[in-house]
């Protein structure tokens, strides 16, 4: 992982996260279902900010779509929306996304590292990433570079593990993980971040989310 402007996977842990996921896209919606019980407070917000802060000529820009739960929510909650570019590292998930996707000319699925934001052009209205964070060495870094991509008054929307209430569930959580090349993240150097509207918390302290807002006077990326 690098520091700086650019926040990007370091080629080995990029590699190991491909390998996971390209195992487990065939049980990875399953497995969602019954974690989404536990963070079902997260979700329905995600529905809600869907639902109000995407419209019509919205350029949407997700960050490891995964197996396209997010596409699914896009159509489910939004009257439209401009244009979607969701980029990810493993094919095997993109597969299950692009079934989601319906055909959609909207809709881009890209493979490739998705914090390395450089090789993305342009700005968004809306930036999305659902549990990608707790697979990095620097979180923090990427969320500063995606705020970077957000367009004058645009959202961008953080869903992440985070260390739990208990220790008991700590220890579990972790030795879960280590497989699964994910670890918790410290909340506090995504909340110094400029422009936090809000940070609320899931799933006995497991499950963050975190919402910025662009000043609608914003200069543009650079």
């Amino acid at each position: 992982m690098t520091n700086g402007t650019n926040a990007t996977v370091n080629p080995p842990q990029l590699d190991r996260v491909r390998r996971v996921y390209s195992w487990f896209a065939r049980f990875y919606d399953a497995f969602r279902a019954v974690w989404g019980r536990w963070t079902r407070p997260i979700e329905e917000d995600l529905d809600q900010l869907f639902r109000e802060r995407i419209g019509a000529e919205s350029r949407i820009l997700e960050l490891a779509p995964g197996t396209g739960i997010n596409i699914e929510r896009l159509f489910r909650w939004t009257r439209g929306f401009g244009s979607y570019l969701g980029i990810d590292s493993s094919e095997e998930m993109l597969v299950r996304a692009r079934a989601r996707a319906q055909a959609d000319d909207r809709i881009e699925l890209r493979i490739g590292d998705a914090t390395d934001l450089q090789a993305v052009g342009g700005t968004f209205d809306f930036v999305v990433s659902s549990w990608l964070l707790s697979h990095l060495d620097t979180p923090d870094a990427t969320v500063r570079d995606a705020l970077r991509k957000l367009a004058p008054g645009g959202t961008a929307v953080f869903v992440f593990f985070t260390p739990p209430r208990s220790r008991l569930l700590l220890a579990v959580v972790t030795a879960i993980g280590n497989p699964f090349s994910y670890r918790v993240v410290d909340r506090e150097p995504i909340r110094t971040l400029p422009n936090l509207e809000r940070m609320s918390v899931s799933a006995a302290g497991m499950a963050t989310l975190a919402v910025f807002r662009a000043p609608p006077d914003q200069a543009p990326a650079k």
